[in-house]
């Protein structure tokens, strides 16, 4: 007697295996010994039965993938998970831009309000955008009616009512119609009724520390088709609403990255004025919601900070994650500072519409990261310190060993410098070295013998014509210093070494080709030079401090820039002590790619 075969394989789930395991399962059992389960009517079964098994398996398999963060690929799946890890995706964010209005008044009144929501439009290319201002401002006479860089925000203000029909916190929890929200301007009042002109404005609550009863918040969570809901307080964590309440909730709806670089804004009017307007800052800053990959990686991070500011990491991620313009943050203990700063958090900071973060942004991040340090630590936003590596190569090439010309050659090497500087450098806390330069110039084609790289640390300075100009450099990076050379007698001549610090040529006392260049021992000079000697024409226009890397310019009277020289601006060059150039707290060392000086020599080996 046959023994009937009870085990069935699922090594594999695809439609052939799995009809094939079926097939072998049903032949071992007796009663089906002699069936022909290919030829016969039980063909269709076997079809059957394997189509079933083939799709509750890939539904399951569907079913596992979107239980977890990192296999997740529906967003409605990404913001369920994002959710119980108490961590809501960065919605869309609206462009912002800074203009100068001036008003016109057909009268002479004391003061003019611009109305909070005063609409400003911008158009790029076949598409026009509103944008509002966020608040009233008022101007007041003095000439003119003159509001100064007033931050105007993209998007159309969309308005949302709710009735509360029920107590119960289940039913406290209102979804948001639009996923383009911008949730830095979601705004939530709440009437006792819709008869009632009085209400009370909520603020959004990000944990349950120091709620009570009364208080007046709401929560903002992550829901479905990528939009959020509103969750009012349950009666123990913030006030619960009664029955028949009205909520009223405004917000932007924005066009995420689409209005970057809006630069001409126009009105029918301001304030019912005519008014002209001016551009101070094109609009930056747009984004739409945050992409599941980001999600993915910040999630379990914002849940391990607990939106609190302790560590260094902590501020990172808080800031990275709540500002979506940020593209690098450094972050330093003020103590580190040439004069310490104790109980003082620095961060540097850049975004990537701005090396420099306007002042209204530093605001928005001070006031977010208040309530999130410690007591006694207080929060400084820093602009990052531009050190310019000025490069010069020197490369030689052997002209038989490829049909390259001194151009291709020239072209290849600036190409490599570029690369080497977007891959090394041009961010916080990182080093130029000299030697790994000069091993990519090296590599960058096989014709290539040599290579000789020099290199000097660059700052700009503006001044004005006919104006005495004072500032201070900062290099932090020692600055190498030949043994200074005594002055001979020869009046105002000196003998000449080779500077720590010189400059491009200017026009100083209506003498063209003067230059700053130190004397090696520690005072700048304005001089002309002339072969091996120097006329001084300015015996000290600022001093030099070569172990700190610092340069003060003092009381320098420049009547114009010569011909070559940048416009409105001139460059200081320091020779740097150690050609290995790092940077420090807020520094940010790049090699100016575009002002690369590439020599080529052709050889015949």
């Amino acid at each position: 007697m046959a023994t009937t075969n009870t085990e069935f394989s699922v090594a594999n789930l695809d439609f052939s295996t799995i009809k094939s395991n079926l097939i072998t399962f049903m032949q071992g059992q007796d009663v089906f010994a002699d069936y022909d389960f290919t030829g016969s009517n039980l063909n269709v079964l076997m079809d059957l039965l394997a189509y079933n098994t083939y799709y509750n398996g890939i539904y399951l398999n569907h079913v596992a993938t979107e239980m977890f963060l990192d296999s997740a690929q529906l967003r409605d799946s990404v913001y369920s998970i994002s959710k119980s890890l108490n961590y809501l995706p960065r919605s869309h964010r609206s462009s912002v831009a800074y203009v100068n209005i001036n008003v016109n008044p057909s009268s002479n009144p004391h003061q003019i309000t611009i109305p909070r929501l005063t609409k400003l439009t911008s158009t790029i290319g076949d598409n026009t955008y509103t944008f509002s201002t966020n608040s009233d401002i008022i101007v007041y006479s003095n000439n003119s009616y003159l509001a100064s860089n007033v931050a105007i925000y993209e998007g159309d203000l969309v308005q949302e009512a709710f009735l509360v029909t029920n107590t119960s916190p289940n039913t406290s929890s209102f979804y948001i119609n639009n996923s383009d929200i911008d949730l830095t301007s979601l705004a939530v009042k709440i009437r006792t009724s819709n008869t009632d002109s009085t209400n009370s404005e909520y603020t959004r609550a990000n944990s349950l520390f120091g709620l009570t009863a009364t208080s007046n918040v709401y929560f903002v969570e992550p829901s479905t088709n990528g939009s959020y809901t509103i969750v009012l307080g349950n009666g123990t964590f913030g006030r619960q609403p009664s029955n028949n309440n009205l909520l009223e909730i405004s917000y932007r709806r924005s066009n995420g990255e689409e209005p970057n670089g809006a630069n001409s804004f126009s009105a029918d009017s301001i304030a019912g004025h005519s008014a002209a307007i001016s551009l101070v800052t094109r609009a930056t800053g747009g984004s739409g919601s945050q992409n599941l990959d980001d999600i993915r990686f910040s999630a379990p991070r914002a849940l391990a900070v607990q939106e609190r500011a302790v560590t260094k990491e902590d501020y990172k991620t808080l800031v990275v994650n709540e500002f979506n313009d940020i593209s690098s943050l450094n972050v330093y203990d003020g103590a580190d500072e040439p004069v310490p700063q104790m109980g003082v958090v620095k961060l540097a900071i850049r975004s990537d519409s701005f090396d420099v973060l306007p002042t209204t942004l530093k605001t928005q991040i001070t006031n977010f990261l208040k309530d999130k340090t410690p007591i006694g630590i207080r929060t400084d936003i820093v602009d990052p310190t531009f050190i310019n590596i000025d490069v010069h190569a020197d490369v030689k090439y052997n002209r038989n060993a490829t049909d390259d010309n001194v151009a291709t050659i020239q072209t290849a090497v600036e190409t490599t410098i570029d690369t080497f500087n977007s891959d090394n450098l041009d961010d916080f806390f990182k080093t130029f070295r000299k030697s790994k330069l000069i091993e990519k110039i090296n590599e960058t084609k096989t014709s290539i013998l040599s290579c000789d790289v020099t290199v000097r640390m660059m700052k700009l300075i503006s001044p004005q014509a006919n104006v005495a100009f004072d500032e201070t450099l900062i290099y932090n990076q020692p600055f190498k210093r030949d043994n200074p050379v005594e002055p001979v007698d020869q009046g105002e001549f000196v003998s000449f070494s080779t500077p720590s610090v010189e400059s491009e040529p200017f026009v100083f006392q209506n003498i063209t080709g003067a230059s700053i260049r130190d004397n090696g021992a520690g005072a700048l000079q304005v001089v002309t030079a002339n072969l091996s000697s120097i006329e001084v024409l300015s015996s000290n226009v600022g001093t030099v401090d070569y172990d700190l890397g610092q340069i003060v310019v003092s009381n320098l009277i420049i009547n114009s820039y010569s011909s070559g020289a940048s416009s409105g601006t001139l460059k200081i060059f320091a020779r740097p002590k150690d050609q290995d150039i790092e940077g420090k707290r807020n520094d940010v060392i790049r090699i100016r790619t575009n002002e690369t000086n590439v020599t080529v020599i052709e050889l015949r080996e």
